[in-house]
């Protein structure tokens, strides 16, 4: 029997999309395998969000064919589609899919060994490449939509995804009745998953309001979504209904607003503070994390200090933190730069810590209450999960079982994890 593996690096569309190539190798025959040493075809599904993702991409094809020179190397993603000149002229890669045809991926795969040029053009409409399991039996990424129009100053990905696109509510609701017969809690992923619906003349709320309708999936989840698409239906229905997981993903990128200006972000720290009280106004119990870039071009101290009391104010959950770095293509490639390399790295470990504080605070407010929580994995401590509002659970009862929500009661913690009882 044939074989093959996968090395999936980068976003939730990015492990979604793996996930498809997994099925359409599974129907011509392969079987998968976890070492490239066992693998007739290695694919790496790769990101170029940061240099760091460019360089991990490069470091997992260069294993590839170290590894196993004589496997069939198959590299498909955003890395492709800023690079594909530069593979092509370094490695031998037998096949390269960028942003477009990566529906035609079995047809690619059966004609691999026929010459055919690159496609650099970018997809128009959405590419509909439907599963109908994913791997992990707890949770599903549903891919609904692709491409970014919004265009931030620092951001690649509008030249390596494309305009936005979505997948019709129809072609949704058949997927993930497919998907819930093995999986409890699907999560809803996008390029700019928020944008949903701006090509089909539809948005973000009333495709939830089909899978509520439509579907018996018992947890919905959110990927990252900007604060001005968070509008008063999606709270509402996050509010009224206990499927729609109580967690938020926003980004914020930056706490001040010169940072945000340059940045090209669609609303200033006001707005962003004005709709996060708003939200938790409606929804008190829900738990808010972000994303924070630090060492932006115009980034002073001043202006990072600035970012850390804002969201010191805010009182996130956790965070993302990632360091700026320049990307070709971008319009910050031509911005000067203010803080060296040192500088961000005290930047980065300074949030880190204080997302470590802010969690730490959360956990122990939430001593005493009850969460739902979506068991996943075992081990001596007991079973562990995520709640609704995608907090780490360990409920200590080995006796209790997987891939099944649970009511249980907080006890008590410690800085990464919070402990249950079943009620």
């Amino acid at each position: 029997m044939k074989t093959f593996s996968i090395v999936t690096l980068g976003c939730k569309v990015n492990a979604y999309e793996s996930e498809y190539y997994s099925e359409v190798l599974t129907q011509k025959g392969y079987q998968e395998v976890k070492h490239f040493e066992d693998s007739d075809l290695i694919i790496v599904n790769t990101c170029t969000v940061t240099n760091q993702a460019s360089f991990k991409s490069r470091q997992k094809i260069h294993q590839a064919k170290k590894m196993n020179p004589s496997a069939k190397l198959v590299v498909v993603g955003c890395y492709v589609q800023s690079n594909h000149d530069e593979l092509k002229e370094k490695y031998n890669i037998d096949l390269l899919i960028g942003s477009k045809n990566k529906d035609q991926f079995g047809n690619l795969i059966d004609n691999m060994d026929q010459p055919s040029p690159f496609e650099t053009n970018m997809p128009r409409n959405f590419e509909s490449i439907p599963i109908t399991s994913f791997r992990n039996k707890t949770r599903a990424f549903v891919k609904v939509q692709d491409g970014c129009n919004q265009f931030c100053s620092y951001c690649i990905i509008p030249y390596t995804r494309g305009r936005e696109r979505s997948l019709p509510h129809e072609e949704v609701i058949k997927m993930i009745k497919h998907l819930e017969k093995e999986h409890l809690e699907i999560v809803l992923a996008g390029i700019h998953t928020g944008k949903y619906g701006s090509d089909i003349q539809s948005n973000l709320s009333d495709l939830i309001q089909h899978i509520l309708d439509e579907t018996h999936i018992q947890r919905i989840r959110l990927s990252s979504i900007d604060i001005n698409e968070v509008d008063d239906r999606l709270i509402q229905l996050i509010k009224n209904d206990h499927r729609m997981a109580r967690h938020l993903h926003i980004s914020l990128q930056s706490g001040d607003d010169e940072v945000l200006k340059l940045m090209n972000r669609p609303y200033t720290s006001e707005v962003f503070r004005n709709r996060i009280e708003h939200i938790r106004k409606e929804i008190p119990d829900i738990s808010i994390s972000t994303d924070v870039i630090v060492g932006f071009s115009n980034e002073t101290q001043d202006r990072f200090d600035q970012t850390v009391q804002f969201i010191k104010s805010i009182g996130f959950s956790f965070l993302h933190v990632f360091p700026f770095s320049v990307r070709k293509m971008t319009k910050a490639e031509h911005y000067p730069q203010v803080a060296s390399d040192q500088e961000k790295k005290q930047r980065v470990h300074i949030l880190t810590d204080l997302s470590k504080q802010l969690q730490k605070d959360r956990f122990n407010s939430l001593i005493g209450t009850k969460v739902s929580v979506l068991t996943e994995s075992s081990d001596e401590k007991g079973i562990h999960g995520y709640s609704s509002a995608y907090d780490s659970v360990c409920i200590e009862d080995k006796a209790l079982g997987l891939h099944a929500i649970i009511e249980c009661i907080i006890t008590h913690c410690d800085e990464e994890i919070l402990f249950a009882k079943q009620t």
